[in-house]
């Protein structure tokens, strides 16, 4: 088994643990559907840049896991089109939804996501 492949096995059991750093947020998909997953979310991400080069301020950057059944699969993210819901602040009860504005990278088993 290869470092690479350890990983895959590893980013679920350990990061996106929600004992450990993770949060559930719920997914909701364009096409239809929606889905509970576990989230790594970091509520103050650095800016990024678009395709025209301008600099854009994502509220939120969440990652979760590559995979259809317990995350979101790369292949089916659909920017501008699904939205999650998550809470905005640490310790907030209510939960607020968010457009996926742009999928800054995919890659070891996470997609990582800006939301606006």
């Amino acid at each position: 088994m290869t470092l690479r492949d350890n990983l895959k096995t590893d980013v679920p059991l350990i990061f996106l643990n929600s004992t450990e750093f993770s949060e559930k947020i719920t997914y909701f998909l364009k096409s239809g559907g929606r889905r509970g997953i576990q989230a790594i979310i970091d509520r103050n991400p650095p800016a990024i840049y678009d395709a025209a080069g301008e600099v854009v301020l994502p509220e939120f950057t969440i990652v979760v896991y590559n995979n259809c059944k317990t995350g979101v699969e790369a292949d089916e993210v659909n920017t501008g089109g699904d939205e999650v819901e998550l809470i905005v602040k640490d310790g907030d009860l209510q939960t607020t939804r968010k457009t996926v504005m742009h999928m800054s990278a995919h890659d070891l088993g996470v997609v990582e996501l800006a939301l606006m």
